[in-house]
């Protein structure tokens, strides 16, 4: 099922829910950095997760930069002020709204690199939380050196590359003005709820120090590290086929909302 929520900006929040009959937790999935909630894994996970018993939601942050053809990094517009106040607001939105749904159900979170870090900053804020799970989580929103952010700021803006669309994305420097805000590891020694941190000893974008430094910092935390898993679980968009890392990631985090649900 697809649905369309609005966001405390006024921009839409699309998603979907996949739920078997009669589920026995809520699971809310939160993408990353230039994610999506159709790319690569994330309709399979939801899948693989459904099938083992649980309702899953998964949404497009309003300022993803997906618009309406959801494969389409068409609205670059609103990527260009994207913050972690905002996201951390749409989650927000999208979990009252799965509630609504889903009344009397245990919630999770299960979020991935960006989604990660936010769904650690949402934690203490979401109703009915009794777990959480980061895949390749961030564990800190600074993520410049201080001669990018000089420049970033002279200038305006900063473009980054999307590696897999070849796409110039622009962002302003209201995440820069936003980041002072958050502190993800303040908010992880604050979580009173089971945390299972995975994190890939091969990722690329973001260091394995930082998922251990979460898992370390946590007050109830099982690290799974894997070997030979990339950022993405060695996982690619479209998703051709099924990598045994992803397919070992999901069934560790399906096993861990099924055990506390």
């Amino acid at each position: 099922m697809q649905f369309e929520i609005t966001s405390d900006e006024g921009l839409p929040i699309r998603g979907n829910i996949d739920a078997p009959s009669h589920p026995r937790a809520l699971v809310v999935v939160v993408h990353g950095f230039k994610g999506f909630k159709d790319w690569g894994f994330f309709p399979w996970l939801a899948e693989a997760l459904c099938t083992e018993g649980l309702a899953v939601v998964r949404f497009n942050m309003s300022r993803s930069g997906i618009g309406k053809n959801l494969e389409s990094f068409d609205r670059l517009d609103l990527f260009r002020d994207d913050t972690y106040s905002t996201q951390i607001a749409d989650l927000m939105t999208t979990v009252r709204y799965a509630q609504s749904r889903f009344e009397s159900l245990p919630t999770f979170l299960v979020g991935h690199s960006r989604g990660g870090g936010v769904a650690l900053l949402a934690a203490r804020t979401v109703p009915r939380l009794v777990g959480l799970a980061t895949w390749s989580a961030i564990s800190h929103v600074d993520r410049w050196d201080a001669a990018t952010k000089k420049k970033w700021r002279a200038e305006g803006y900063m473009d980054i590359e999307n590696q897999r669309t070849k796409q110039m994305m622009r962002m302003s420097t209201a995440i820069l003005d936003d980041s002072g805000k958050h502190d993800i590891m303040a908010a992880v020694r604050t979580i009173d709820v089971p945390l299972l941190v995975v994190h890939g000893a091969r990722d690329e974008s973001v260091p394995l120090e930082e998922g251990r430094e979460i898992a370390k910092g946590a007050r109830d935390a099982s690290l799974l590290i894997l070997g030979s898993a990339s950022h993405t679980y060695n996982a690619i968009h479209p998703l051709v086929n099924v990598p045994r890392e992803l397919s070992y990631a999901a069934a560790v985090t399906s096993h861990f909302c099924n055990v506390y649900a």
